[in-house]
């Protein structure tokens, strides 16, 4: 199932804008399945053991490395996978770039019972929000996760007034004048 449009003019949603998101690590790999531990290496040192969705931050980034190595131009001869990784007031935010793919979006699976293919099940079960962003022959694949797990759906849960998730991260380097973007795959956390 395709992820709903993303409206990327929201500033809080720019990691360049340092007041919004303060970048706390960011590394270019090599384009190889033996350095998926070295992306969650960062994370785990830019976020700290302490953080209260450490382990959800390291599976996410782990599958979105794990599918940038397997499904992406990365893969091949000097292919790179860039992994960032800022925080803002609206809690984690990991970005993943790969070299891109044939693909136009992507696919997101749900094979009970296999051993691979529900890497992006899974980032869309368990982030608050996420999507990608092709640009330039290249593919950005981000989430978002706030700094407490989200409350369980019920007749118990009720909020005082609407929240609102920002939108995605803009590509690097893209003028922040509010355009839209056309970037892909904003999932919130409650509907709107």
């Amino acid at each position: 199932m395709p992820a709903e449009a993303t409206d990327t003019s929201d500033r809080i949603a720019d990691p360049a804008l340092l007041p919004h998101w303060l970048i706390l690590g960011s590394v270019t790999l090599p384009g190889r399945p033996g350095y998926v531990r070295e992306a969650r290496r960062l994370v785990a040192a830019a976020i700290g053991a302490d953080h209260p969705r450490a382990d959800t931050v390291l599976l996410l980034t782990s599958e979105l490395v794990t599918n940038a190595v397997t499904h992406s131009r990365s893969r091949w001869p000097d292919g790179t996978v860039d992994v960032m990784v800022a925080a803002g007031v609206a809690g984690l935010l990991v970005a993943v770039t790969d070299d891109g793919s044939d693909a136009s979006v992507p696919v997101i699976r749900n094979r009970p019972g296999a051993e691979n293919g529900n890497g992006l099940l899974l980032v869309e079960t368990l982030a608050d929000a996420w999507g990608y962003l092709p640009r330039r022959g290249r593919t950005m694949c981000w989430f978002r996760l706030g700094s407490r797990e989200r409350p369980p759906p019920g007749p118990d849960h009720a909020l005082s007034a609407p929240e609102r998730v920002p939108a995605a991260p803009r590509w690097p380097g893209e003028h922040p004048s509010g355009r839209r973007s056309g970037g892909y795959g904003y999932r919130p956390a409650i509907p709107l």
